[in-house]
């Protein structure tokens, strides 16, 4: 009975959390052998949660009660409506950054883009992704700093983030590959000769650093969105290494760190463009610091309920998003308005952390960010090549005489093709290759989590 319960503060607080493999206080003893049903309800109940976490039912549970965190099945986080919605105004921010090719160069829109511009979604996106990846294995990190303890720990992760991100991205990388040997060299599309190292780099994650160079040459086609991904993905081949080095205290201090050495630096999208925009981890770091910040007690003490109050809420986030799209246009007023940017984009995951539906309370809200912050990745991947194919097809070839027709008809005809296209390959993509391998990849790294295991 002493090695049902771990290493909890008070009998009471029997969940998954508690189950560490250590013994209870002594002072514990006397109550579990003097109340013989309460004892029953904890066996009862640790049954429940191995089952829920999915650790193995067997005669080796004993001995995997005293194995270390990370050696349980990956954290299956409950579903957060308000981290959807965040995805839901980065991925509408990414859209209104980049709709404006569809657009006369005349356009209001135009006027609007020389005092706001919409690139933080991007920022966004990077913050959640640091909360979320790093709250989801915060508790697995293991105490062991062997190297065995590393590979343990990182190559489930890194299979369980390969099956989750790079299929999708993978194929449409070779989906610019063949628009660009179709079409390459005519109107808007790079020569295939051009395109295929942007795309080579794209395709192994290291496009962030090429891409000043393709920008400003013009080459990096359809596939110019993936310096994000790729600063992503670095990121995650970086991260469990550290968890696994520093532990959570020193990882919260060496990422905190990480923010503060570039809060100061200019980093607008200039051109020609500035080498270190596509290497801005100020955001993701923030995102870390979060998720470590969220098991301390002044985490709570800090619960913005103030943001209970709808109008109120809605006001904060307009501004919200209205001053951080002043401070990144190209001219910034502030040197270090990126620096900025992540801090706003902390904020906006800081509130949505508490799950307390602060943005997403009217029903029908919730419904459309569950359903558009779940195919937000799927859209960030479709939504550029289809935004070249329009112009390919629909627009007069750039060294044609003929100029391309802006009227309100034809312009209305551009964007309905765009999001159409954008959200039907979108959802094919995310019902056929984004859900069936990621939850492949989950099974693939669950495996290698019971093999370590199941190791004498």
């Amino acid at each position: 009975m002493v090695r049902l319960f771990g290493a909890c503060a008070q009998p009471n607080l029997l969940d998954a959390d508690c189950l560490q493999g250590k013994k209870p206080p002594a002072t514990w003893r006397p109550l579990i052998e003097s109340r013989p049903i309460a004892a029953l309800h904890a066996r009862q109940r640790f049954r429940r949660i191995t089952l829920k976490t999915e650790w193995p039912i067997a005669e080796n549970t004993n001995r995997m009660l005293n194995e270390s965190p990370m050696q349980t099945a990956h954290t299956t986080l409950r579903k957060n409506s308000d981290i959807e919605a965040l995805r839901t105004l980065a991925i509408i921010l990414v859209i209104f950054a980049h709709i404006s090719a569809l657009l006369s160069p005349d356009s209001v829109y135009r006027v609007v883009l020389a005092y706001f511009r919409f690139g933080y979604g991007v920022d966004v996106f990077f913050c959640i992704s640091g909360f979320i990846i790093t709250k989801s294995i915060i508790n697995e990190i293991p105490s062991s700093r062997s190297l065995k303890s590393i590979l343990d720990f990182s190559i489930p992760f890194w299979t369980r983030r390969f099956w989750r991100l790079m299929p999708s991205a993978f194929f449409w990388v070779l989906m610019g590959l063949l628009l660009s040997a179709w079409h390459g060299g005519e109107g808007y599309i790079p020569k295939l000769k051009d395109f295929a190292w942007p795309a080579f780099a794209a395709a192994f994650q290291f496009f962030n650093v090429i891409f000043p160079a393709c920008r400003d040459a013009s080459t990096c086609g359809t596939v110019g969105i993936y310096w994000s991904l790729s600063l992503e993905n670095q990121f995650y081949l970086i991260l469990p290494v550290i968890a696994v080095l520093a532990g959570t205290r020193r990882m919260a201090m060496i990422f905190g760190a990480v923010f503060l050495a570039q809060f100061f630096l200019s980093r607008q999208l200039t051109d020609p463009t500035p080498y270190l925009w596509a290497f801005r981890t100020d955001a993701i770091a923030l995102g870390v610091v979060l998720a470590i910040w969220q098991k301390h007690a002044s985490y709570q003490r800090a619960r913005p309920d103030f943001l209970r109050n709808g109008p109120l809420c809605t006001l904060l986030l307009l501004l919200m998003i209205a001053g951080l799209g002043a401070i990144t246009i190209p001219v910034a007023p502030i040197p270090f308005a990126m620096g900025i940017t992540s801090v706003g984009a902390f904020l906006l995951v800081w509130a949505a952390s508490y799950n307390e539906n602060y943005f997403t309370r009217w029903k029908p809200v919730e419904v459309f960010c569950d359903y558009l912050g779940s195919r937000s990745y799927a859209i960030y991947l479709v939504h550029f090549i289809v935004l070249f194919t329009v112009r390919q097809l629909m627009f007069s070839p750039a060294e044609s005489s003929t100029n391309t027709n802006y009227d309100t008809l034809s312009v209305a005809s551009y964007v309905f093709v765009f999001i159409f296209f954008t959200l039907a390959l979108s959802e094919l993509n995310y019902r056929f290759i984004e859900t069936p391998l990621r939850k492949k990849g989950e099974k693939i790294s669950k495996g290698m989590k019971l093999r370590v295991i199941q190791q004498p």
